[in-house]
């Protein structure tokens, strides 16, 4: 098993290289890193606060069950190797629905 070298710091969340940091505290158990006096007496004022905070963020990043991806519809179609965009897609640009130019009369009218 892989030793960690890293742990964030539980009042500002900033990295904190743990085998360097000579700031630390332990609560129930468990031994919170710091970045600076001024954090870990933060922590110690009020530990329940910020250790909920640190075990929340810890459970935020695991991943989640894996639940199927929403499928989408391609915005294309291919019918004997031919490509066009599907009726509203981006790829069409809305050309079908600009007006075409005015149309003139080459005569004069009298």
């Amino acid at each position: 098993m892989a030793q960690r070298t890293q742990a964030r710091d539980p009042v500002c969340d900033m990295v904190v290289d743990i085998a360097t940091t000579t700031l630390r505290s332990t609560f129930q158990g468990e031994t919170y890193y710091f970045c600076s006096p001024e954090c870990r007496e933060a922590f110690e004022a009020n530990p329940a606060q910020y250790a909920a905070r640190a075990a929340g963020a810890a459970d935020a990043k695991r991943p989640k069950r894996e639940q199927p991806l929403e499928r989408h519809e391609p915005r294309f179609t291919k019918t004997d190797g031919i490509v066009a965009p599907k009726f509203g897609s981006a790829g069409s640009g809305g050309a079908e629905y600009e007006l075409l130019p005015e149309a003139h009369d080459d005569e004069l009218d009298p």
